[in-house]
């Protein structure tokens, strides 16, 4: 059985992300927990009774959902979850606990500054935790996965392990691979890259762009009209994971498809 994480503040945007996570594997047998966590937003008012109120609140909200999605899907199975605490850290310690496939999340598009405020959710879910994590934009409804949009570095993984969440989703939905390389000025060799994923009989495409990264990436998307862009994180030095962290962050909140990120 396949399991799927889905964190839920029961805003348009995140049950916009459970109907695409209920589909994403497009099958009966997927069991998804649906998470919400809640916490204070002032010490001021920590007290008991405020925390009773806002679990109960919390409680009705989720009740509500999980009657309204199991009637629409009723051969998905949905585990409600409600803690308190930091909502990353929720997040990302029950994702961590190797009883998930995939962390599925919605989010808004936003540019510079809104995307540190906005963005400090997922962003700071896809930095911290080890599962593979699909970002849905709030308006993108599901489409079956024609084609994923591989983009890649020259560098090689580590552990070829990595692109086993990519396959397995390509598998699923007999998806057309196609690597993309950014590059600025040349070609690199990128044969040991796609030999991980040849089994796939993926195509290889380079972009060439010395400018803004992430325009390139979005440019391509909409020309190719493609379903997912699949990009990896590396664990790197501390002025290149800057670079990378800042590109991810904009991507993940200016996608026009939703992203999966995987962790090398």
């Amino acid at each position: 059985m396949e399991k799927i994480l889905v964190p839920v503040d029961f805003s348009d945007t995140s049950l916009n992300a459970l109907t695409y996570a209920i589909k994403l594997l497009n099958g009966s047998n997927v069991e998804i927990t649906v998470l919400h966590s809640y916490q204070m937003s002032s010490s001021a008012f920590s007290m008991k009774s405020m925390d009773r109120l806002m679990e109960e609140d919390a409680q009705r909200e989720m009740d509500a959902l999980v009657k309204k999605f199991q009637q629409k899907e009723p051969g998905v199975t949905l585990i409600p979850k409600i803690v308190k605490g930091n909502a990353i850290s929720s997040i990302t310690s029950l994702g961590d606990s190797g009883a998930y496939d995939f962390i599925v999340m919605g989010t808004k598009g936003a540019s510079g500054l809104k995307e540190v405020f906005i963005g400090s959710v997922a962003g700071g879910v896809i930095s911290k935790t080890n599962v593979p994590v699909v970002v849905v934009p709030d308006t993108y409804g599901f489409r079956p996965l024609r084609e994923i949009v591989f983009a890649i570095s020259g560098i090689p993984f580590t552990d070829a392990s990595v692109v086993e969440p990519l396959r397995k989703l390509a598998k699923k939905h007999s998806s057309k691979i196609n690597v993309l390389h950014v590059t600025e000025d040349k070609k690199p060799d990128l044969k040991e890259m796609v030999s991980t994923i040849e089994d796939l009989n993926p195509s290889v495409t380079y972009a060439f762009s010395n400018g803004d990264i992430n325009q390139c990436l979005n440019d391509y998307l909409e020309k190719e009209d493609a379903e997912l862009l699949c990009l990896v994180r590396r664990n790197k030095g501390f002025f290149t994971r800057i670079f990378n962290e800042s590109v991810t962050l904009k991507q993940t909140f200016n996608s026009p498809v939703p992203l999966l990120f995987l962790h090398n």
